[in-house]
């Protein structure tokens, strides 16, 4: 949805960064950040997006900030988005329909949580009544 909303040129404009740093093991976080640049990111980074590391530090903070402040501005996929071609209306537009798709995903999943803690509320109800 990120792509589609932005488009493909804008991904030399994103900075991904990583996080938790000081909460891990440094060769677990290597670890994982390696995975992350290997698997879910990677056709990001392969057109131009940047990873970085937010160590909790003012010095990691403005590594960051240099990274975006050297990005030139480029509009995003749904500003120039042809309207009216293909007969397609705004709503019709492929990041709508992904927003769509991802509410509907969203209420689904929430309905689960929802009906999963009330579940373990009422087990924890009945523990302290047993006790």
């Amino acid at each position: 949805m990120f792509r589609q909303l932005c488009g493909e040129s804008i991904l030399r404009n994103v900075v991904i960064v990583t996080n938790m740093w000081g909460e891990v093991d440094r060769q677990v976080g290597e670890a994982r950040e390696a995975e992350l640049k290997d698997t879910f990111f990677k056709s990001s980074l392969e057109k131009g997006a940047q990873i970085a590391r937010n160590e909790n530090t003012i010095t990691s903070a403005q590594k960051i900030i240099r990274l975006i402040l050297n990005n030139h501005p480029i509009p995003l996929q749904i500003r120039v988005e042809p309207l009216g071609e293909q007969s397609r209306c705004f709503e019709e537009t492929l990041a709508i329909a992904d927003t769509k798709r991802l509410a509907s995903d969203y209420r689904e999943e929430r309905v689960r949580f929802e009906s999963r803690l009330a579940q373990m509320e009422a087990e924890a109800r009945d523990r302290r009544a047993a006790v």
